[in-house]
């Protein structure tokens, strides 16, 4: 696989103000500003502080590049494109000249439940100047389940190995093999083993901690050892299904405990508490919050080095105090922002911040410890004019029945607060969840002159296990009367003209979309749907193909033998009155295309108003910007005609 090395041409920009301040509406931005990959959303600081990687769009696509911290006036970032039909989506630092980054692609491959798109990765070691490029851990597309779907490195050993996970021909379970980043050569430290598919390794390397998952009864077993000669043994039953979360993050910087996400008796949102390996004990709750969940850890060689988790922002907790410390003085040092130190030098004197605001697109700073200065470094989307950007807004709603539920209110600019076009906007997943951090699609739209809400029906992850499971089995039912809700309460406030309301979703957010245009008829004027399940029935059948199929079909469709058809749009189609948009991509490998292909028949049949855009060797979620300029190309032309704007 080769690499062509390219002059920069992505400067780094100037810093930006950001204004979103009602006025004049501003002139809409082009199309090919919000579609264009964002700048920076992966990056990483080399372990000397010398170095800056991160991906910037160039020509339409994600591609590498590599900046100095110091740089000399007039110097620009080294810059290489992507493998060919692939798309890197993370890069790690091996050492101060090394980098391994990981490439994703999605090709149609041949199995035993016929021909089906699937996703799978490639790692590629290089060197910052472009040298010495090799692919590692070169197997195909068809070379075991576990390659296709995880990132392989579980932990960097030293300066030129680390330890990675390898599929073994004929069984989806991997080996653990230690890995040299410079010539690709591997040994095996750890055969795969039956249903041992998860590992941890302490901060020496050893792999301490294997889990299991059985799908049938839905319990999530971890097994430990404390040296590699002896055989794993039960350390947690966890039931994932019945009794919350319980997560193993990773081991303290000594090796003699691990740090667990778990919810407790006393509060349904998961927090962080510590297991004592040597009384097999779990320890009191070390970190939580009010509001959110806490589930996830920053590691580094092999180490929990922070707590991360988002309420309207992200945000995290070092336990490093001088790090911790400089967290804190750091966010204060800019107003109406949140400041998160990402990553860290070795010598802890160079910090890469992250700026988080409900006000503009994500900046980036570094800040240098000895000489006090804090320098921007970029933003995420540097072209995007300054009028351009709407505040987010954090608003709740009460739900028919009572309970409180928050969401994301999005005004354009200078178009008042009072009887706008509007879009109600679900999120995918279902277990995700909306936040504050800039959101590029509700940021076209209301650039388009619509005011957007995003509510954060049951269902959706981060704040607690009840609020979650209360979603479960509701698709088309709670979780729907939650987004009609938003509708609703949108109108009764005076946000919303009734007369131009659409309902616009991605995933199961197209499901939704679909959902509303059956059940509410008469609310919505028009439905976008784009890569949505449509046919409850084809994903019934479908969780047939990955690991946690039980797991699945139990917070979808519960202890039912089938689907129901009453939650399903394919088989609604003719209660359907307004004019449908569908988009998908035909290499779709989370909601297959035969969805839409469903859907668009369905209605064709009932004599809707319908509309079909099929988009070749386009997964669930475009990777280039002419796929996206495709898509919000076609939003902007259908709502238009159907709600003007």
């Amino acid at each position: 696989m080769q690499f062509a090395i390219k002059a920069a041409l992505v400067a780094v920009m100037g810093l930006c103000v950001w204004a979103s301040a009602a006025g004049a509406q501003p002139a809409p931005a082009a199309v090919e500003i919000f579609a264009n990959p964002a700048s920076l959303q992966v990056i990483s600081l080399s372990p000397d502080g010398e170095y800056v990687a991160y991906l910037a769009p160039l020509q339409g696509r994600q591609h590498l590049a590599i900046q100095k911290t110091h740089p000399v006036p007039g110097e620009r970032p080294t810059v290489f494109a992507p493998p060919d039909e692939a798309e890197i989506i993370q890069i790690d630092w091996v050492n101060e000249e090394r980098l391994i980054l990981s490439a994703m692609a999605t090709q149609k491959v041949p199995t035993n439940m016929g021909v089906m798109p699937i996703r799978f990765q490639r790692l590629i070691a290089i060197n910052r100047d472009g040298a010495k490029a090799k692919v590692l851990l070169n197997r195909g597309a068809d070379a075991g389940r576990y390659y296709l779907v995880s990132t392989p490195i579980l932990q960097f050993i030293d300066r030129e190995h680390v330890l990675a996970l390898f599929p073994t021909s004929g069984q989806p379970e991997p080996d653990v093999v230690r890995l040299d980043v410079y010539t690709g050569l591997y040994s095996r430290v750890r055969r795969a083993l039956p249903n041992l598919s998860d590992y941890l390794p302490d901060p020496t390397g050893q792999v301490r901690i294997a889990s299991t998952y059985n799908d049938r009864t839905g319990v999530m077993t971890y097994m430990r050892r404390d040296s590699a000669d002896e055989s794993y043994r039960p350390m947690k039953r966890a039931d994932i299904i019945h009794h919350g979360i319980f997560d193993v993050l990773g081991f303290s910087r000594d090796g003699k405990q691990l740090y667990i996400a778990t919810n407790t008796k006393d509060s349904d949102r998961s927090g962080i508490h510590t297991y004592d390996l040597d009384k097999e004990k779990l320890g009191p709750r070390l970190l939580e919050d009010a509001k959110y969940s806490i589930g996830g850890a920053v590691m580094k060689q092999g180490a929990v080095v922070a707590f991360q988790w988002t309420d309207d922002l992200p945000q995290r907790r070092w336990l490093d105090p001088v790090t911790q410390d400089m967290q804190e003085k750091l966010d204060k040092a800019v107003p109406n922002s949140r400041e998160v130190i990402i990553d860290v030098s070795d010598d802890g004197k160079v910090a890469l911040v992250a700026s988080y605001s409900l006000t503009e697109p994500t900046v980036y700073r570094l800040f240098f410890r000895d000489s006090k200065k804090f320098e921007f470094f970029g933003d995420s989307y540097p072209g995007l004019p300054t009028d351009a950007v709407a505040a987010r807004r954090p608003v709740t709603f009460k739900a028919r029945d009572g309970q409180e539920i928050p969401a994301y209110l999005t005004l354009p600019v200078g178009r008042g607060e009072k009887n706008l076009p509007f879009i109600v906007m679900p999120h995918g997943g279902p277990q995700s969840r909306n936040d504050g951090e800039f959101d590029v699609l509700s940021q076209f739209l209301a650039n388009r002159g619509y005011a957007v809400i995003q509510p954060n029906f049951r269902g959706s992850t981060g704040l607690g296990g009840e609020f979650r499971e209360a979603g479960y089995r509701q698709w088309g039912g709670l979780m729907q009367d939650d987004v009609t809700d938003a509708a609703q309460w949108a109108v009764a406030q005076g946000y919303a003209d009734p007369a131009r309301m659409c309902i616009l979703g991605w995933s199961y957010g197209g499901y939704a979309a679909l959902m509303g245009a059956v059940k509410t008829p008469d609310l919505f004027k028009c439905a976008v749907a784009t890569a949505p399940v449509a046919n409850m029935e084809r994903l019934y059948n479908d969780l047939r193909k990955v690991r946690t199929k039980n797991y699945n079909r139990d917070r979808i469709f519960g202890e039912a033998d089938e689907f129901d058809p009453g939650n399903s749009p394919v088989h609604r189609a003719a209660e359907i009155k307004v004019p449908v948009l569908l988009i998908h991509g035909d290499r779709d490998a989370q909601a297959d295309v035969g969805h839409s292909r469903d859907m668009e028949k369905a209605l064709r049949r009932a004599g809707k108003n319908v509309e079909y855009i099929e988009i070749k060797e386009m997964d669930h979620y475009p990777m280039n910007r002419e796929d996206m300029v495709r898509i919000m190309t076609a939003w902007e032309q259908f709502l238009k005609a159907q709600i003007g704007n």
